[in-house]
């Protein structure tokens, strides 16, 4: 199970660090997201994080978390995907499909953010093989080395959007869909993904795994986002319930949201076999969003449908679809 360490709590450094931080101003509207901090615009340093996660820890675990780490799979999906470096990113890990899928099958990319915002590409193995293998191009932050050591930035983040659609055209991994981009990560990845999708056209879709925004001075940023923002969060014990409930309602008007809760903590199931019920409810999120695929839309929307999110006891709205 991924620990504290990994998360947020215990860093050598903080989620950034300080001088010249980003100052929130009603009215004053950042022209990208980046910061000095780790995470950026919407992040927060660690010396702050006290104030705001008193009541839910980082290591708080609940009845949907893992009882311990799962088996290292090639994903269910149909195109068995594994873990890579690729010395033309470098400095990240690849997720991809083992062999390129024939036919006319384009896939769509997404940029990951880890946990803590610590570099190392192999921290959420399970659950970015398990969504490649349904056919997508993943790029994380970090190489693969199991170090923990550093911190991304938004530029890291960036960058692997900026490569995907320099290589979408010859890429070795198969036909890489750019016009179908996601940001996603995890806690302060997550928060870098929502930067990352700030300003920036390019991104379509931004997910946000366990944590939401924690200054309310903060909040007002959320009216410049423009593509759909999902959050799958693990319950009242995850530091990200409550913030990611306030961020929903104050969406600019007319924007999609998901929002979706299990409890399990802030840690999710991601080290669970093919990240568990993270795993399924993330694929299915991307399938109806990137593929129209309306079982995958079922599956999210409709508590009736056969292994409906809500029949898997996610707490599930949304609106704007």
């Amino acid at each position: 199970m991924l620990t504290f360490l990994l998360l947020l709590g215990a860093l050598p450094l903080s989620f950034g660090q300080t001088t010249g931080q980003f100052q929130p101003k009603p009215g004053y509207f950042p022209a990208t997201g980046d910061d000095t901090i780790a995470g950026g615009i919407f992040c927060i340093p660690l010396s702050d994080l006290p104030k705001y996660t008193a009541n839910t820890p980082g290591d708080a675990t609940d009845s949907e978390s893992p009882k311990g780490t799962g088996a290292v799979t090639s994903g269910s999906g149909p195109y068995p995907a594994a873990m890579l470096s690729d010395s033309s990113l470098p400095n990240h890990t690849i997720y991809a499909p083992k062999t390129p899928p024939s036919g006319n099958v384009s896939m769509p990319f997404i940029s990951w953010a880890n946990g803590a915002c610590m570099t190392d590409g192999s921290q959420y193995r399970n659950l970015l093989t398990e969504i490649a293998s349904h056919g997508y191009i993943i790029a994380a932050n970090g190489p693969p080395t199991s170090s923990k050591g550093g911190q991304s930035k938004v530029q890291d983040s960036r960058d692997t959007i900026d490569w995907a659609i320099k290589n979408s055209a010859s890429s070795k991994y198969g036909n890489i869909d750019t016009s179908k981009i996601a940001s996603a990560g995890h806690s302060c990845g997550g928060l870098e993904a929502m930067s990352v999708g700030y300003h920036d056209s390019r991104v379509k879709l931004m997910m946000l795994f366990d944590i939401a925004i924690f200054m309310d001075e903060k909040r007002y940023l959320l009216g410049e986002l423009r593509s759909p923002v999902a959050w799958l969060v693990g319950g009242v014990k995850d530091m990200g319930f409550v913030n990611s409930e306030k961020d929903y309602v104050l969406l600019p008007s007319g924007l999609p949201a998901y929002w979706a809760s299990l409890d399990t903590g802030h840690g999710g199931t991601f080290s669970a076999t093919n990240g568990g019920k993270f795993g399924k409810a993330a694929v299915a999120y991307l399938q109806w969003q990137f593929r129209g695929n309306t079982t995958a839309k079922a599956v999210c929307q409709d508590a009736k449908a056969p292994g409906s999110l809500v029949s898997n006891n996610w707490n599930v709205t949304y609106k704007n679809w």
